[in-house]
């Protein structure tokens, strides 16, 4: 069965060359294979692998490289796609999101690789998922002092519930299609480690980062955007981490390098 190794014999160039390769994607991804904005969900932004590729980058060369390529990759990406908005007082407090994500995801991934009951890790977050679901309903239901119409209090409840159903699906999918190959991956602990760095570091600090960035009279508004896109963000991140793991041992064992 193929395993995934963290590359402990990577020397110092070579990392550097990896981050930087990493950081030119991740840019790319983050500007260009994105979108930016969303009516229904303002202040986030939904990116087709940028976040995945800041995690694996931290997986594979360590959490200080790891924030290395969060925080250069957002400069990089605003200085070159956003010139304007360079330096503007969101700035700094969204690109140390994608520092912090950098920097952590090594951690939390490596916490929870350990713990072999995937039905436990599964259960955890289904159950958090469905109580966060819950109170997003009553919130958006209940609390008229919220400015949304009748037609995004209907559209956001239906489209959580929908996200979360695949949520669910896509690890149980993706970790039985992986086994049916022989393919050692733990894609139910790398998900859990998806989920806990979603709630943690893009709801939790997330959402004070950008209520300080914006104004404080914003915060339900970006929380609520924020909880939807974890629901989004965690099956993708979760199948691209997956993948680009399952490439990265693949091309290793290739070239005959081992920890």
């Amino acid at each position: 069965m193929a395993r995934f190794k963290r590359i402990y014999n990577l020397s110092i160039i070579q990392k550097i060359s990896l981050a930087g390769i990493f950081i030119v994607l991740i840019a790319l991804f983050q500007k260009i294979f994105a979108i930016n904005y969303i009516p229904v969900l303002p202040f986030v932004r939904i990116s087709f692998g940028g976040p995945a590729l800041i995690i694996f980058s931290s997986i594979l060369l360590g959490p200080w490289f790891g924030l290395l390529v969060g925080a250069a990759s957002d400069i990089v990406g605003f200085y070159i796609f956003d010139p304007k908005l360079f330096g503007t007082a969101p700035f700094f407090q969204i690109t140390f999101i994608y520092a912090l994500l950098g920097f952590a995801s090594y951690y939390i991934y490596k916490l929870f690789k350990v713990v072999k009951n995937e039905k436990l890790l599964l259960g955890i977050e289904i159950g958090t998922f469905s109580i966060l679901l819950i109170g997003l309903v009553l919130f958006v239901s209940l609390d008229y002092n919220i400015n949304l119409s009748t037609l995004y209090r209907i559209l956001i409840p239906v489209i959580s519930f929908t996200l979360l159903v695949v949520t669910v699906l896509a690890q149980i999918f993706t970790s039985k299609s992986f086994k049916k190959k022989e393919i050692d991956i733990p894609v139910i602990n790398i998900g859990f480690a998806c989920f806990v760095i979603e709630m943690t570091i893009m709801v939790a600090f997330g959402v004070a980062m950008k209520t300080w960035a914006f104004s404080s009279s914003t915060f339900y508004v970006i929380l609520i955007s924020q909880i939807i896109v974890a629901f989004f963000n965690i099956p993708l991140n979760t199948f691209l981490v997956s993948y680009i793991m399952y490439l990265s041992n693949k091309l290793i064992k290739q070239r005959g390098v081992h920890a």
